[in-house]
């Protein structure tokens, strides 16, 4: 499989790593591995054989770079950011960071590219696309940002938190239960792809990616709110 380096992701994802070491070098580089976790992750996404294949061949390859978008880079991003003085965009965040709106955007962003023709114009459309990348991107940071956000005085509570992760783990297992059993057809750029990958056919293949947005899915929200009762626990007992 092709490693496509697009010159764009590369130059980003170098752009940001350094704008990041610039900001915190004052507080200190001990949150860092995480961040940079994030953005290497975030380069393996776009050039590496999963874009190709999610591009070209797999469905479920596809389910996979969103997953990472949505799910796993930023909560690594918001583990690696230190608290800042927010200044001017503390408008906006305090906006954003509702949990209402949080989880509409970030569980909204989720159900609505997935509705079959916006998927598959995306497909169609490089800048849409990219368009669809960087909102999962986006979206998926406000979403976790009541749950590891750098200022805790906005985090939610533990039962709180327990709730708007459950219903974000529903919704997800409502998407991937659709894919796993709804009609093969309905994302027709993976009907003829120019080569079987691994043995998938499309209905396998629409299977296999219901069942990785199914379970990797639920599992991420499922640990975090494990998480978030063993620190509700251990917070409990101190006090």
């Amino acid at each position: 499989m092709i490693w496509d380096w697009e010159p764009s992701v590369v130059v980003g994802c170098a752009a940001l790593a350094i704008a990041y070491l610039a900001l915190v070098r004052k507080r200190g580089f001990h949150r860092a591995p995480w961040f940079l976790a994030g953005v290497v992750l975030l380069l393996l996404d776009l050039v590496s054989p999963i874009d190709t294949l999610a591009d070209r061949y797999l469905f479920s390859a596809h389910i996979v770079q969103h997953f990472l978008l949505a799910l796993v880079i930023p909560p690594l991003f918001l583990l690696g950011t230190p608290a800042l003085d927010l200044g001017a965009p503390s408008r906006l965040e305090r906006i954003l960071g509702q949990p209402p709106v949080s989880w509409l955007l970030g569980v909204g962003t989720m159900l609505v590219w997935h509705i079959p023709s916006l998927f598959n114009a995306a497909l169609a459309n490089d800048t849409l696309h990219i368009f669809q990348h960087l909102s999962f991107l986006v979206t998926g940071t406000i979403f976790w940002w009541p749950i590891l956000g750098p200022l805790e005085n906005r985090h939610l509570q533990p039962l709180a938190a327990i709730a708007y992760l459950f219903s974000a783990c529903v919704c997800c297992s409502l998407v991937g239960a659709f894919l796993t059993f709804g009609p093969v057809g309905a994302y027709p750029a993976y009907l003829n792809p120019p080569a079987q990958i691994w043995g998938l056919d499309p209905k396998s293949d629409q299977q296999l990616a219901g069942v990785l947005m199914w379970v990797p899915g639920c599992f991420v929200y499922l640990s975090a709110i494990l998480s978030t009762v063993i620190r509700w626990y251990g917070a409990e007992r101190t006090a």
